[in-house]
């Protein structure tokens, strides 16, 4: 029976096959990896990002402020009582950044003490971005809040 011989040739193609092998199945495995956008149509967003700049200082200079607060088990919107003389058109939007399948969004509907509350039992625990916009007299304001869920 002949012994096979390990030159120097042999050992520079196994090291380049394994070189391949690893580098083909890395790519393979980041290929099929989930990415998560913060918001699927990002261009447009950077290119209203100046108008989203303005609803951001317009909710600031507002003389009565909107407030989110997260109680036990609920979120609670706070606006002020002189919205209710007001027609408002809004929505509120959920974003988890973690995974962008259970963002979802409700129509702003404040009740007779100018406030909604929202039920937590069906969202996840962890972390989530609350973003209010709404329309009063053709004019768009914007806030967003942040919190964790346990």
């Amino acid at each position: 029976m002949k012994k096979i011989e390990f030159n120097w040739g042999t050992g520079i193609l196994i090291t380049i096959i394994i070189f391949l092998v690893i580098t083909i199945s890395t790519t393979i495995f980041l290929m099929n990896q989930n990415v998560d956008l913060v918001a699927s149509d990002y261009y447009n967003k950077g290119i209203q990002h100046q108008q989203q700049i303005d609803r951001l200082n317009r909710t600031a200079a507002m003389d009565e402020k909107v407030f989110i607060n997260l109680e036990s088990g609920f979120i609670r919107l706070v606006f002020p009582r002189s919205f209710l003389q007001k027609v408002i058109n809004g929505t509120v939007k959920f974003y988890r950044p973690s995974d962008s399948k259970k963002d979802f969004a409700l129509a702003l509907a404040i009740d007779t003490s100018a406030q909604q509350i929202i039920p937590t039992q069906s969202l996840a625990k962890g972390y989530w971005k609350i973003e209010l916009s709404w329309n009063q007299d053709s004019v768009e304001f914007y806030k967003e809040n942040s919190f964790v869920i346990n």
